[in-house]
């Protein structure tokens, strides 16, 4: 930054000298312009020595954050395998669970099949297990797959986040440069 005002303040002795006599050529103090100049070659090290820091910063930063991004991202994964297996064995338990109920309204049904009133009620019986069995699965599944959406949308939350940071982290180092 003290470059650049050292540059500006060539600028304003070049501006304000004045000109000779009938000539576009200006009359300028040479001592005060080669300070000037002195001073612009011990400074510039620094901002270039800054600006590369900048640079190192920068790079740093992004590294980082993509670390962190492909971590969430791993642990998500992992996350929605181990949770979708979960809900295989819940809808495989509910399945067997369902058969079960099947197999046990079969049975009941045999044994009622002497009277027809029973018959008729024990049918009935079946039905309504087969239909809470078959709801039950329905549920769990259902629920496996909201489940499986809510993670999801907590990655893509997450990465969203990553991304607005990765962006002001661009945003600051962009104005540092200035």
């Amino acid at each position: 930054m003290e470059v650049l005002l050292l540059i500006d303040a060539l600028e304003d002795i070049i501006e304000k000298s004045p000109n000779l006599p009938l000539s576009a050529k200006a009359m300028i103090n040479r001592d005060e312009l080669l300070e000037i100049i002195k001073d612009v070659r011990i400074k510039l090290p620094d901002e270039l020595k800054q600006a590369q820091w900048i640079k190192e910063e920068r790079q740093k930063i992004l590294i980082e954050a993509k670390k962190e991004a492909e971590s969430i991202i791993k642990e998500s994964e992992e996350r929605i395998h181990n949770s979708i297996e979960e809900r295989k064995k819940i809808i495989e338990e509910a399945e067997r669970e369902a058969e079960l109920y099947k197999i046990e309204a079969d049975r009941k049904i045999k044994e009622m099949i002497e009277e027809s009133e029973i018959t008729k009620r024990a049918n009935e019986q079946a039905k309504e297990l087969i239909q809470a069995a078959q709801q039950d699965a329905k549920k769990i599944r259902l629920g496996a797959k909201a489940y499986a959406d809510d993670l999801l949308a907590e990655l893509g939350t997450r990465v969203e986040n990553i991304l607005v940071i990765i962006k002001n982290n661009r945003e600051e180092l962009k104005n540092h440069k200035r």
